[in-house]
């Protein structure tokens, strides 16, 4: 148990707890983090979620529960079926800081491995 919670320190010395705590509420999977990097660096896209799937690459089914969560959450707004990026000035400046976090391979890697841990958080 010790060394597990030891690794959760580690990272959060690498990212950071606002990052840790933005990623433990919000970012449920690597498509999440896509999502939240595509409005981050398209902040004026108004897109349907057939548009946003075919910039993503994505399956409609795939980014639904995904865009659900983060509506959920307060990030994007969906209304008349387009999706918006709508995150108070503090949520803004958070996803930015996540962003931030993804350019730099060291905290890109402590991402990754974040991320993963919370949707396999009994494997290896």
């Amino acid at each position: 148990m010790v060394g597990k919670g030891r690794r959760v320190y580690d990272l959060e010395g690498v990212l950071g707890p606002s990052v840790m705590d933005f990623v433990e509420h919000h970012v449920r999977s690597l498509l999440t983090w896509d999502i939240l990097v595509f409005y981050h660096r398209n902040p004026e896209a108004v897109l349907d979620i057939e548009g946003l799937a075919s910039r993503l690459g994505r399956r409609v089914d795939e980014l639904e529960p995904e865009i659900d969560a983060l509506c959920e959450g307060r990030i994007l707004s969906r209304a008349g079926g387009l999706i918006r990026y709508k995150p108070t000035p503090e949520m803004r400046e958070t996803v930015a800081d996540f962003v931030e976090s993804c350019q730099e391979r060291g905290r890109r890697l402590a991402l990754i491995a974040l991320v993963l841990h919370k949707i396999n958080p009994h494997g290896a």
